[in-house]
């Protein structure tokens, strides 16, 4: 559950870009022949809706449908008692719950003419509220959707790119009490919590791992609808400080489109210091699939777009099994990178 700051603020991101979004939605949808678009989110991923309408999947999991003309509707299974809420954070008016998305979009197209329906991002719905919905309107044809929301918010606006830097200057400063010397597990937890909550961000998820005093930490924050990642790795070995060097190098090396090769080989030479028998990777994940990692990130493209804004992520495990991480979140500018949680 994510249970932290919500904010409709249209001096952070205007009515008219908001509303700029959905539109090129629509333009998209007409132009492959769609009708109505479903948008399924969850809490666990559920920065599509929020990009279209700010609106924070908390809990559970809603269904957000976009006409090709008109005004988007939230079909959720949440109780109407948060509807109000929804609708003050939100820039949506229309609502609807229920228990079964089958039923809710039998509903919600009963006074329109049968047509298609585009699953967007098809490859990550549940197979199995696809196949309900189909059921439940069998006169409309289906149609699989790639990623069409997430390839526009994989590209911030100047707003966006505002709240990640008001972010990341947040996260840093978490990052670094949460790492001071002297605090236990609780602590650490609590300075990071207790910092990045106060300062704004909507959800926190964080990792960390003492191994004898090897620490790493790993955090990934959701402020306004933006996401930032970060990690650090402190210990007493000789070669961690080839950590920093390495990512140095690899960020110098970053362009847009630059080939991925490229930035490892850069990197290789200062990695050479790890101990026989050490692993290192080093990727990049897009700022939009920062929610879950880069788990469900599509097949990587050769590199990173300009205007993009990745993590990368360099990894270690040595010969023991114990993992060392150096992450930051960057913006890919035309001749270079803007370090935003360095």
């Amino acid at each position: 559950m994510k249970r932290g700051l919500v904010v409709l603020d249209h001096d952070e991101v205007s009515l008219d870009e908001r509303s700029g979004r959905v539109a090129a939605l629509q333009a998209d949808l007409r132009a492959q022949g769609v009708d109505l678009a479903l948008i399924y989110n969850d809490v666990s991923r559920g920065d599509d809706i929020g990009y279209l309408t700010n609106l924070v999947i908390y809990w559970n999991e809603g269904v957000l449908a976009v006409p090709a003309e008109g005004e988007a509707t939230l079909l959720t299974k949440l109780s109407k008692r948060v509807f109000p809420w929804m609708q003050r954070t939100s820039n949506l008016t229309d609502i609807r719950s229920g228990r079964a998305f089958g039923a809710l979009v039998s509903a919600y197209v009963a006074d329109r003419p049968a047509g298609t329906i585009g699953f967007v991002d098809a490859e990550l719905w549940p197979a199995g509220v696809v196949r309900e919905i189909e059921a439940a309107v069998p006169e409309w044809r289906s149609k699989l959707l790639g990623p069409l929301v997430r390839d526009r918010r994989a590209l911030p606006s100047e707003a966006e790119l505002a709240l990640l830097r008001t972010g990341s200057a947040i996260l840093r400063d978490a990052l670094r009490a949460a790492t001071a010397e002297g605090l236990g597990a609780r602590d650490r937890i609590a300075a990071i919590e207790d910092i990045a909550r106060r300062g704004g961000f909507a959800d926190l998820l964080f990792r960390m791992a003492d191994d004898d005093g090897h620490v790493t930490f790993e955090a990934a924050g959701q402020y306004r609808n933006g996401w930032l990642l970060i990690a650090r790795t402190f210990g007493e070995e000789p070669w961690l400080p080839a950590l920093a060097e390495a990512q140095r190098a690899a960020l110098a090396a970053i362009r847009p489109a630059v080939e991925w090769d490229a930035v490892e080989a850069a990197a290789a030479p200062v990695l050479e210091a790890l101990p026989s028998g050490a692993v290192s990777t080093l990727r990049w994940i897009s700022q939009a699939d920062f929610a879950t990692g880069g788990e469900l990130q599509p097949a990587p493209r050769s590199g990173p777009a300009e205007g993009e804004v990745i993590a990368v992520v360099l990894e270690v495990v040595d010969p023991r099994g114990i993992r060392s991480v150096l992450t930051d979140t960057v913006l890919v500018a035309g001749d270079g990178v803007e370090p935003l949680t360095i």
